[in-house]
């Protein structure tokens, strides 16, 4: 029931983000920033430093080996380099060839990764010696940065910046850039395609709006994670220094302005030393943002400016944010996503595509110049998610969040539509770990959930069914699921699980029960599933 007042009322804000910002191909802005500050500090970690001069010229260099073996645009080169600064040498190199970096975990199972190289198809994959031997490399075209051969080559590359004469074909603001591999719900992981023409936006967006990454930035999160494009590419392309650090084994340089981390990271922060924490700008996004968290970490580090940050990987990497300057007092619950950023509408919209009235939970839909492409060779699923937008004309992504707006204009998160969750950041999709334990000879039917710990940390919870023998009517040997030690099941089937998935989607708890819990409609009733800490018989 929205009146044509309404309707105006809930689109206008749509309007007010409109910016001209000229496209600068990210391989032009980098070479840019290079030639502006050669001798500037670009990148460290540990005990080695690059500056942009140096930086520039080792990208350049592989560049020109990565095209003589088929890097270009609209060509993928998987990126399996161990965190270094040699990976951001790898990262700039594939940019410069035009082509498009898949960055790949290392900690990831084999099996995971293997459908990743099978599904996008790169045309190599860079890695070095240390972690080949753990990756599925065979029949795979592979260059290992660490070879004396591939050093060699190096070495009599030139290391002048490319031109669109040096690679196979020019660039352009549609080519992909980036392909980040999402959880999905039908069990296998899907890959969500960033074109230059969004991230470039995203990222002239992040330097006007986080001017502390044009000074020093720490980065902690996996490659593979869409955090790091704010962490890495934001602070490379503004003359910043990115120092690349495992949180548990190293201590900074010296003492950030720039952190983006997941809420998750919160208490871990909190309790680390202050020369862990930004000084200007700390950027959360990834997850919800809960008030009482973040005061602790505030009034240990009241001059920072926090920025709740929203976005899912299918509009680049954020697209509404919400500041907390000092002095600010910080609420209780969950903290606003805020307002859309440039070039950017986000609609609330009931089932039918229409606006619903301020204050009405409906689904959040997100349009403008941070739509990216969709799913690498799924065009069903593309379709499904990525729907024309009524309003524009263009397209829009449906986010499969649940959300209002409130009535001074900021936008509150609810829940999700679907199954998919969030744990430290990552999206993840319960049905993938479902399908992973019905993977388990001795599994028929899986449910997973999350429950949060009395600390409301969140963790991922499963109950399995296991099958019968056909020929006894008895749970199958060994599965010990109709008596035993249920404990020594749940371990073996999480060690089942371990194989499949990355660490973060195994489940702390899996339990064997007689049947799992369904509602009247039929529906896997995941409110129903046993909570982490109960007892198991």
């Amino acid at each position: 029931m929205t009146t044509a007042a309404q309707r105006r009322e809930v689109l206008a804000d749509a309007d007010d983000t409109a910016r001209d910002v000229p496209f600068v191909h990210l391989g032009d802005r980098l070479t840019g920033q290079a030639r502006r500050t050669p001798d500037a500090v670009a990148v460290q970690c540990g005990a080695v430093t690059l500056t942009y001069g140096e930086l520039a010229e080792r990208a350049n260099r592989l560049a020109r080996l990565l095209v003589a073996y088929g890097a270009g645009p609209e060509r993928l080169v998987a990126v399996a380099v161990p965190r270094s600064a040699a990976l951001i040498v790898a990262l700039v190199a594939v940019v410069q060839t035009g082509a498009a970096y898949l960055p790949i975990e290392l900690d990831h199972p084999a099996d995971r990764t293997a459908f990743m190289f099978d599904d996008a198809a790169p045309v190599l994959v860079l890695t070095g010696a240390g972690v080949a031997g753990r990756l599925p490399l065979a029949g795979r075209t592979v260059v290992d940065l660490d070879d004396p051969v591939t050093a060699a080559h190096l070495a009599a590359a030139a290391p002048a910046p490319l031109t669109d004469r040096d690679r196979h074909c020019p660039v352009a603001a549609t080519n992909q850039a980036i392909v980040i591999y999402t959880s999905g719900s039908t069990g296998r992981p899907k890959a969500v395609v960033v074109e230059h023409r969004s991230l470039d936006m995203y990222l002239s967006w992040a330097r006007h709006a986080y001017p502390a990454v044009a000074d020093a930035a720490l980065v902690h999160t996996p490659i593979a994670f869409d955090l790091t494009v704010t962490g890495v590419l934001a602070p490379l392309t503004a003359g910043g220094r990115v120092e690349l650090i495992e949180l548990r084994d190293g201590r900074p340089a010296r003492r950030p302005a720039f952190v983006k981390a997941t809420p998750s990271y919160l208490p871990m922060l909190s309790g680390l030393p202050s020369e862990f924490s930004p000084t200007g700008q700390l950027v959360l996004g990834g997850e919800l943002l809960l008030g009482e968290p973040l005061r602790d970490w505030r009034r240990r580090n009241p001059g920072a400016t926090v920025v709740n940050e929203y976005g899912p990987t299918e509009t680049t990497v954020g697209c509404s944010e919400f500041r907390i300057e000092p002095g600010d007092e910080v609420p209780d619950g969950g903290i606003t996503i805020g307002t859309p950023v440039w070039n950017t509408r986000l609609y609330v919209l009931d089932a039918a595509l229409r606006p619903v009235p301020t204050g009405v939970v409906g689904e959040l839909y997100v349009s403008g110049a941070l739509v990216t492409r969709g799913y690498l060779r799924r065009p069903a699923l593309t379709a499904t998610r990525f729907v024309a937008d009524p309003f524009t004309g263009g397209r829009m992504y449906r986010t499969g969040d649940l959300s209002y707006r409130r009535e001074d204009g900021l936008l509150m998160f609810v829940s999700r539509t679907d199954d998919q969750v969030k744990i430290a950041g990552y999206r993840i999709e319960l049905g993938e770990i479902e399908a992973a334990l019905c993977r388990h000879p001795d599994v028929r039917h899986a449910g997973a959930a999350v429950r949060r710990r009395a600390d409301g940390t969140p963790r991922i919870v499963a109950a399995v069914v296991l099958s019968t023998d056909p020929t006894t009517g008895s749970a199958p040997t060994g599965a010990s699921g109709a008596s035993g030690d249920r404990t020594a099941d749940g371990t073996r089937l999480r060690a089942h699980v371990a194989v499949l998935l990355p660490d973060y989607m195994v489940p702390a708890v899996v339990t064997v029960v007689p049947a799992l819990p369904f509602t009247a409609n039929g529906k896997l009733d995941r409110k129903a599933l046993l909570a982490p800490d109960r007892k198991k018989p």
